[in-house]
């Protein structure tokens, strides 16, 4: 990924690495970890402070810095970076020849910070990225985008059967959702909900789908089957026009009336930083997707479509930002829900709301969570958040889960992957060097791996001429089916994690060893049902630990799921299903 130079080359050997998804020293890893955690108030005031002259500005909001979406912006490791490397300063600890960065801007106030510090010793180091991925990123990838937009819309309108007749209804309710080619039939993200509403709440809800990590030669069947679905989809693109589609590529040019005024941290100038990150945000996809979102609910306004509810996937990322804006803008009186059905890792700070975030209309009115013990966590840093319990239609399985129906001969380890491919490689490694320890028992053992819908898992394997005898690769798309045919899970970031737990199934997580570990476990979940783990010789110990364990310990399992499961997981009512469509408040809704 990046040009080394004289570290590739054996001359440097003592080096601290602080580029993002580098490899920082495993003995730092801890402390880096306790650092960024504590810095998440800090780092959520710096953004409300930076962001408050632009809170109107929908150009502003869908940009890295204010997204605060760590996987997809480097603003927040930057920002850890300096407290780091100034505790390593403080504390007398900073015993490296040479420092890595990847940005010429943090290089800057490392090299400031050294000499104020009189440290001669230790030298900073830009790594430059490739030279062909420059150019990729300049100048080949928005046109190459902008070009498949295009067509996208083009294979849009061609899927029509006939003369598109554009929905008159009034009062519709209006559900944000996602498609992959293959799961136009199959709701991963909403679960039973559509099976649990009436004919005639059916008859006034759409599903608004988002296509994503799909090519081009399979747009054509997955819109004919949207069209065909036995649920009800809006499509995004019927309403849209050429013109949204140059609108959402010319948020470049607009980002140059952006001014940063001087932002202080430690002492040191960082609106360079902020200024690069604004420009530079590394997901662009999502980006002109989010815009697209945004002129698509300015043009479903201007069709005359009046909205009495209009229900938020929340994970707080950009494209959620521009659902809300757009709402907020356009539909004022409209009534907003962001659907949050998963436990946030403190580090994907996006999805614990701020207050900035609510003055600027990018946040819904109401957050729905599906499990009370999750209130206090998406309340975080937003104590008066509006937030009510809905039924986890997402997960409903954990509930008809036997804890006693599964053949104990052979023991299945299902691995379910995260979208991240650095950290689907990280743990497919290990446990690859885990089997190829086990040797004695490794007949007994069968490993699952669930690679993420989105993830192009032919990259992680391409170095190997086949899997071992003991792994597959799921062909099943199902994660509960996986779930229930499984005795143990193996993941790191995944929602899988709080699901298996409820069921009973005990749970390794793979903590990253030489950065950040996005980790969505509760804190108060017993470590007699999930371990956390860094080397192979902890991942065979857990292992061991899990599959070793004796009746009694298989009871307070037992128990501990059923805790998880009141907890984490509500069951489905009709009063629950009510409160999440807003049946309540309909008779008295001013549209």
């Amino acid at each position: 990924m990046y040009k080394f130079g004289k570290i590739q080359q054996g001359i440097m050997d003592n080096v601290l690495d602080l580029c993002l998804n580098g490899k920082l020293d495993p003995k730092l890893s801890p402390a880096f970890n306790r650092i960024a955690f504590s810095l998440r108030p800090k780092f959520n005031e710096l953004i409300s402070e930076i962001s408050k002259p632009f809170k109107s500005n929908i150009d502003w909001w869908m940009q890295g810095p204010s997204s605060r979406h760590t996987a997809s912006s480097s603003f927040f490791h930057y920002f850890c970076c300096l407290y780091f490397m100034n505790d390593l300063i403080k504390n007398n600890q900073l015993s490296y020849d040479s420092v890595l960065v990847d940005s010429q801007e943090l290089c800057i106030i490392i090299n400031n910070m050294l000499h104020d510090n009189k440290i001669i010793k230790c030298k900073v180091q830009y790594v430059k990225p490739l030279l062909l991925k420059i150019i990729i990123r300049k100048y080949l990838k928005i046109p190459a985008l902008f070009c498949k937009k295009i067509v996208q819309q083009i294979i849009a309108i061609l899927s029509r059967e006939e003369r598109l007749n554009l929905i008159t209804r009034n009062n519709l309710v209006l559900i944000d959702t996602y498609m992959i080619a293959g799961y136009t039939d199959i709701d991963r993200w909403y679960g039973t909900l559509w099976n649990h509403l009436s004919n005639s709440l059916k008859s006034e809800t759409f599903f608004i789908p988002t296509i994503v990590s799909t090519p081009l030669k399979a747009m054509m069947s997955i819109y004919k089957d949207l069209r065909t679905n036995n649920r009800n989809f809006l499509i995004r693109e019927d309403y849209l026009k050429i013109s949204d589609i140059f609108f959402a590529f010319q948020y470049k040019n607009r980002l140059k009336k952006i001014n940063i005024r001087s932002v202080k941290v430690l002492g040191y100038e960082i609106s360079n930083i902020i200024q690069y990150e604004l420009k530079n945000y590394r997901d662009v996809s999502t980006i002109i997707e989010s815009f697209l979102t945004y002129r698509f609910i300015k043009r479903l306004k201007e069709s005359g479509i009046t909205v009495r509810l209009a229900i938020d996937w929340f994970e707080g990322q950009v494209i959620d930002k521009a659902w809300n804006f757009g709402f907020n803008k356009y539909y004022p009186a409209t009534k907003t829900i962001g659907y949050r059905v998963f436990e946030s890792d403190p580090f994907d700070l996006c999805s614990y709301p701020i207050s900035v975030e609510r003055e600027a209309g990018v946040l819904p009115d109401v957050m729905a969570v599906q499990g009370a013990a999750s209130k206090q966590n998406v309340r975080e840093f937003l104590p008066d958040l509006d937030v009510i319990v809905i039924p986890s239609f997402k997960s409903q399985h954990v509930w008809q889960y036997n804890f006693s129906q599964k053949d104990e001969l052979i023991r299945t380890v299902l691995i379910t992957l995260p979208l991240s491919l650095y950290s689907s490689e990280r743990i497919f490694n290990k446990v690859l060097k885990v089997y190829e320890k086990l040797q004695i028992c490794r007949e007994k053992i069968r490993f699952v791996i669930k690679p993420h819908p989105a993830q192009l898992f032919n990259k992680i394997i391409s170095n190997f001429p086949e899997l071992p005898n003991g792994f597959s690769i799921a062909k099943e798309k199902s994660l509960p089916i996986l779930l229930h045919k499984s005795h143990l899970l193996i993941t790191e970031a995944s929602s899988s994690s709080l699901e298996a737990l409820a069921c009973g199934i005990p749970v390794i997580i793979i903590e990253d060893d030489s950065g950040l570990t996005f980790d969505s476990i509760p804190k108060n979940i017993s470590k007699e049902i999930v371990l956390k783990v860094k080397t192979t010789e902890q991942i065979i110990h857990a292992m061991q630990y899990f599959f070793n364990q004796t009746t009694d310990k298989l009871k307070l399992r037992k128990t501990l799921a059923e805790k998880i499961r009141a907890d984490y997981f509500e069951p489905i009512t009709q009063d629950g299903i009510d409160k999440f469509m807003d049946l309540d408040n309909k008779e008295n809704k001013n549209i």
